[in-house]
Parts: structure tokens; C-alpha cells; sequence
């Protein structure tokens, strides 16, 4: 049984909180959270013992894996106190809110040497695992990419979402997945550049991010991407789509499946179970028990790299430039 603690109780934080209460293997033993109200919630609903102190809580509860649900900015001493106690980092994605905050923890992470994970959950999905065998030795030549979400149409949804600011954005939030997950299966991007729009949504009061933008990448091995994301999308679409000459396959990962021909042959896949937010805890608690970091798809340090690709994303949009990578 891996003794984990989690810190931060917003959406997120319950997640993860309801999908270990699934996970025979795993033990919550603590809960931090700075707003009392929230962490009261947060421990009568999960049963778990709840602190405002993350240094008591790693002292009192003693876990072996801390699973950090904090905004990107909140992360450096939250590492720091964990991996120099020997306890293991789960870190939600982005890593971090720029490259010298990501420097820091990476340091911190290489000097400790435990095990560390980001939440970059697609990587664990089964289709995944799939068209990355099929497409190994096969040439991609062109990737289509779309990422398409109601958020903005949600009257409901969080406000502080629409302020990029602090939310960055749909880059930040949803498709720097998208880049992570690219670059997993194809290689390390080189350039970038796009365009953003508000056509549905307008830029006014709280609202400051686009609805809606496009770009283009190209690939340190040549292959180019376009990928197309929406937060004006009244349904939820999210496509991975390679081809070449020698095929044409496409990653469906709301379906969690692929479909599509390879030199002719109909191909097609589809998961019975893709609760990737289990399979990601799973693999980090594993790899805690087992002391074997290779179990983690997405390490913090691979994690800094897609990190970069968002970082430029952001900038080419916002300033209608391209940016190396």
C-alpha cells in the first residue's frame, strides 16, 4: 500500500481524490488546503484528515508520494519540501508558469533524485500506446490536430478561467496537452506560429483570453502540424491526425481509439477502459512501490520541454510573430 497526500482541493485535487478511492494500491493519508471552508468539504467527503500546514502534513502524515494540485506559480517550495524529506511528486500539468520557475523545481528534482510526474494523462492512454507502435519505422509527413470545448459557452464555468492572466488561456490549460502529447509520438517541435480570433466571444471585462486560434508547427524531423482549438465549441472534440503516403490514421481521444488505413490496411482500435486519470496514479504509485521510475510516462524534466512549445504558443498569438523553439 503507497501512502500518498495531496495538496490543493479545487477540482482537480477532488479528481484525483475520487479516482485513488478506486485504487486498491493507494492509501490517502492527508489533505492540504489553505481556504478552511474548502478543506472541510474536501475531508468529510473523502474521509481523509485535513491540514492548512503542508510541512505538518508531510511531518504528521508521513506520505510517500505527494500528489501537487496547486496553480503553476505555487510549486518550487511545495517540491522542495517534499523531495528533500525522500517524497515522491506527482505535479499537475503545466509544470510550471514560466521556464526559471521550471529550472528551479527541475533542479530541485535532479539534486533529491525521487521520483517525479507530471499530469500529462493522455500519454497513459492505451490508443495511445497503440498508434505509437503502429506509426514506429512509418513515415508522418503532415498532423491535424483539433481540440474543441464548450468553455466559454458555459455561463457557470469558473470566471477566472477567461482571464489569461491567470489561467493563460486555453493554450495553457488544454492544449499544451495537445503539445505534450505530439511531441510523445512525433519529436521535438522547432517552430511555431498562429493566429487567434474572438468571434463568438468578445475580449470585454473578465473575459481576456481568445475563443478560438489556430497553429502551425514544424518539427525538428520535418513533419508539420496544424492544430485548430475552440473554447466555442458547444461539444467536446479532441483529434490526433497523421499522414503520409504510407498512411492515414487518426486518434480519436474522447473515443479513446484509432482509426484509419496503414499502406492500405484498415486499421482500427478501440480501448474497453481509458479512465486515464487512474492509469497516471496508478503508474506513479507503482513506481514508488517498486522503486522504478520507468513506469512514469511524463517525467517533470521531459514536462519542460512541452512547457516551452506552450510558452512560445502564447507569444506568437499574442504578438503575430513566430518564435523558435
Amino acid at each position: 500500500m503507497v501512502r500518498i497526500a495531496v495538496v490543493g482541493t479545487g477540482w482537480q485535487g477532488q479528481g484525483h481524490l475520487s479516482t485513488m478511492q478506486k485504487i486498491a494500491g493507494i492509501e490517502v493519508v492527508g489533505v492540504c488546503e489553505l481556504n478552511e471552508e474548502t478543506l472541510l468539504k474536501a475531508t468529510t467527503k473523502f474521509g481523509v484528515k485535513g491540514f492548512t500546514d503542508y510541512v505538518k502534513m508531510l511531518e504528521e502524515s508521513k506520505p510517500e508520494g505527494v500528489i501537487i494540485c496547486t496553480p503553476p506559480e505555487v510549486r518550487e517550495f511545495l517540491v522542495r519540501e517534499a523531495a528533500e524529506r525522500g517524497i515522491h511528486c506527482f505535479i499537475e500539468k503545466p509544470p510550471a508558469k514560466n521556464l526559471e520557475l521550471a529550472q528551479k523545481v527541475d533542479e530541485i528534482l535532479d539534486r533529491t533524485g525521487v521520483i517525479n510526474s507530471v499530469g500529462f494523462m493522455y500519454r497513459y492512454s492505451p490508443a495511445v500506446s497503440f498508434i505509437k507502435e503502429l506509426i514506429k519505422g512509418k513515415r508522418v509527413a503532415w498532423v491535424r490536430s483539433a481540440m474543441l470545448d464548450g468553455l466559454a459557452l458555459r455561463p457557470n464555468w469558473p470566471r477566472w478561467f477567461f482571464n489569461k492572466e491567470i489561467s493563460g488561456g486555453p493554450v495553457f490549460d488544454q492544449t499544451i496537452h495537445i503539445f505534450d502529447l505530439s511531441r510523445y509520438l512525433i519529436g521535438e517541435v522547432d517552430e511555431v506560429t498562429g493566429f487567434q480570433g474572438n468571434l463568438v466571444v468578445q475580449k470585454e471585462g473578465d473575459f481576456t483570453v481568445e475563443d478560438s486560434f489556430t497553429l502551425s508547427m514544424k518539427y525538428q524531423n520535418g513533419v508539420l502540424q496544424n492544430h485548430t482549438h475552440t473554447w466555442s465549441y458547444p461539444d467536446v472534440f479532441t483529434q490526433i491526425e497523421m499522414i503520409s503516403d504510407q498512411l492515414h490514421v487518426t486518434l480519436d481521444l474522447v473515443k479513446g481509439s484509432v482509426s484509419g488505413k496503414v499502406e492500405g490496411v484498415e486499421v482500427f482500435f478501440e480501448a474497453e477502459d481509458h479512465g486515464l486519470y487512474q492509469l497516471e496514479l496508478e503508474a506513479f504509485a507503482k513506481a514508488i512501490e517498486e522503486n522504478n521510475p520507468d513506469f512514469v510516462l511524463s517525467t517533470y524534466k521531459d514536462s519542460i520541454q512541452s512547457l516551452s512549445v506552450a510558452l512560445n504558443a502564447l507569444k506568437v498569438l499574442d504578438e503575430d510573430r513566430i518564435v523558435n523553439s
